[in-house]
């Protein structure tokens, strides 16, 4: 069976919207962070390549699909009774997204490319946050230190108004080989708790095999 288009996930516009604009403010990363990493108008230096725990396994969950984007270099699990789709769309489209069929919350993987900029991981999930801070109101955040795919990573754990609707989620982001990878779950905040768990699952067992 084929996956389903993005534009057929939902008939509700209004989810469209939320992740419309949680996925413009990881989008402005880019520019947010460039700017700020170049300001002393030297010429950048490529960022060090992080190193994997020699330990890392990818969690396996039973009854959960498999998800895998040879050209992204990603591999994922999601529950079979989660939608799934590939937005396209040009480079700026998030590599994959996934929800719940009628319910306020999403799933989302964006990768970003700092290839010949001095990027750093606290450069990185900096930048989201003030991206964040930028299309959202009533921002609020912890940050704390992580590993995402077996590489150190940060986690920002979120509430924010979108819509009229207080939103909660959380982002878990590396950077790898000058590549940052930023998984995102958010949800209306009545229903975040329902699945947070499973976003939990997908992120650990996310693999970055490029």
């Amino acid at each position: 069976m084929s996956e389903p288009d993005i534009r057929t996930l939902s008939g509700d516009s209004k989810m469209r919207k939320h992740f419309f604009v949680i996925i413009v403010a990881l989008l402005l990363t880019v520019t947010v962070c460039v700017a700020g990493c170049t300001s002393n108008n030297t010429s950048p230096t490529p960022s060090a390549s992080a190193t994997r725990s020699a330990t890392f396994v990818p969690k396996n969950i039973s009854g959960y699909r498999n998800y895998t984007n040879s050209s992204a270099g990603i591999t994922i699990q999601y529950p079979p009774s989660w939608q799934h789709a590939e937005p396209g769309g040009g480079s700026y489209a998030p590599i994959a997204y996934f929800n719940v069929s009628g319910v306020d919350t999403s799933f989302t993987i964006v990768s970003e490319s700092f290839s010949g900029q001095s990027m750093t991981l606290d450069g990185f999930s900096q930048g989201l946050i003030t991206a964040l801070q930028q299309n959202a109101t009533n921002f609020t955040y912890t940050l704390s230190n992580t590993a995402l795919a077996g590489y150190p990573a940060q986690k920002i754990a979120f509430t924010l108004v979108s819509g009229g609707i207080t939103r909660q989620g959380i982002i878990e982001l590396t950077l790898v080989n000058d590549t940052g990878y930023a998984l995102t779950y958010e949800a209306a905040q009545d229903v975040y708790p329902t699945y947070v768990g499973i976003a939990q699952n997908m992120m650990q067992s996310f693999n970055i095999t490029g």
